[in-house]
């Protein structure tokens, strides 16, 4: 059963508003993707509705609705670009990860005295200072002098300072 002319092309209309209302929305809350779902099911209905009342209006629906899909569509985009939620700041290498040693000038060779003992992992204090340690081997005492021997990744390794 067909519906009337002027029946079909209110229901026409209906679903192309309350299609072009959801995807207004998509860009306003996220949905993982069910409004727009919800949007194109009802644009898809407002098509056949358009065919139902006759062939001039459909094709005219079939015109009119991605443009005006595309015109949301690119506000949207704009509207997001523009929105808080978008960070605008540059993604630098200084906003990784950085060891304490770096931002203490820490480097291979540099002197240090134990504040805890290293069995096998402990603190020491350098010039502008202090940062864990790991003391491979024996078992270093607090007060010790110590050299870093190497800097992989978060591990300061050091060693006994030479007498």
């Amino acid at each position: 059963m067909t519906p009337e002319p002027m029946q079909a092309l209110l229901y026409a209309i209906g679903l192309l508003g309350l299609g072009l209302v959801l995807l207004i929305l998509e860009v306003f809350i996220i949905s993982f993707g069910l409004l727009s779902v919800l949007a194109f099911t009802a644009l898809a209905g407002s098509l056949y509705f358009a065919f139902q009342v006759n062939t001039l209006i459909g094709w005219l629906f079939v015109v009119v609705t991605p443009a005006l899909v595309y015109l949301i569509f690119r506000y949207g985009i704009r509207y997001i670009k523009q929105s808080s939620v978008v960070p605008k700041d540059e993604i630098t290498a200084d906003a990784g990860y950085r060891h304490a040693a770096s931002r203490l000038g820490i480097e291979v060779g540099s002197q240090g005295v134990l504040v805890t003992p290293t069995r096998p992992s402990g603190r020491a204090r350098f010039d502008h200072g202090e940062c864990d340690v790991y003391a491979p081997g024996s078992a270093l005492e607090s007060g010790d002098s110590v050299v870093v021997t190497s800097i992989e990744g978060p591990t300061v390794t050091v060693s006994r300072e030479p007498t």
